[in-house]
């Protein structure tokens, strides 16, 4: 077993289906609802096996996960202007935030890069894969596994299938392209196709905050019935009335089949 391999199973051996928290908001968005206080909403995600966070936060936060046990910590690698929702830009140019080896320095144990293709510009395409494998070598060359994320442009504008087909195809590309695990969206009742057609794991993104927790624990119990490794929540998790509670529920859900209804109860949620 070499290292990456080993760093890789340290995550994955934690669960059947993993739970990931996302704080890495405040890269593109500043301090959201429930990150005004990184260090206080850090301290009720102990439970979660992951969390992803930009690597400027990681020296603010880092004293809520030594405990045994703790979640590992996934640091972004790279910029996407799609990601500034704000101020609805319409291109998708990524650029680099930090290498490899500088995030590994701030104490990531895995890398995230995301990659969007099909963009309907040549040039950009060329250049976000370009990016994506150049972070590929640097993560084989040190032995950290390396998440991709990929993100479509232009989701608003697409219908359904369209979103199902460019997901497909960009997980196996990811894959392709040397990634160790896939964030991406979940397309519904057909994902198990892409699950099927990715060589390595998928990790579900919640994207937005959904009405209610229950609605979020759906979502999760959808996408690992369709085979994702597990789910990771940004919104849904550090918008809870309790993360901790949440991020519970959605282990049993997902891994224990516990039925949504008696994990809301048991669990508090709304």
């Amino acid at each position: 077993m070499n290292g990456k391999q080993f760093r890789l199973s340290r995550l994955l051996s934690r669960a059947e289906k993993l739970v990931v928290a996302a704080l890495d908001h405040g890269v593109f968005h500043g301090p959201i609802a429930g990150l005004e206080d990184p260090v206080k909403a850090c301290a009720q995600l102990g439970a979660a096996d992951a969390v992803l966070m930009g690597a400027g936060m990681i020296p603010h936060v880092a004293g809520q996960f030594t405990a045994p046990g703790a979640p590992l910590l996934i640091t972004r690698l790279v910029w996407n202007s799609t990601y500034c929702f704000q101020w609805n830009h319409e291109k998708s140019y990524h650029r680099p935030l930090l290498n490899v080896a500088q995030a590994v320095t701030r104490g990531a144990d895995i890398v995230l890069a995301s990659l969007s293709i099909h963009t309907g510009d040549e040039l950009v395409d060329t250049e976000n894969a370009s990016l994506f494998s150049h972070f590929v070598q640097q993560a084989d060359e040190l032995g950290i596994p390396i998440i991709g994320e990929y993100y479509p442009a232009h989701t608003e504008t697409m219908t359904p299938d369209e979103l199902h087909e460019n997901i497909r195809i960009g997980c196996r590309v990811a894959a392709e392209l040397g990634a160790d695990l896939i964030k991406t969206f979940y397309t519904g009742p057909r994902f198990s196709e892409i699950v099927a057609g990715t060589p390595v794991p998928i990790l579900v993104l919640g994207a937005e905050k959904t009405p209610t927790e229950s609605d979020a624990l759906h979502l999760a119990a959808s996408a690992a019935a369709s085979g994702a490794r597990g789910i990771v929540f940004g919104r849904n998790i550090i918008q809870s009335q309790c993360p901790a509670r949440f991020i519970a529920a959605v282990k049993d859900v997902m891994n224990a089949q516990l039925p949504i209804a008696d994990a809301v109860k048991q669990y508090a949620l709304e």
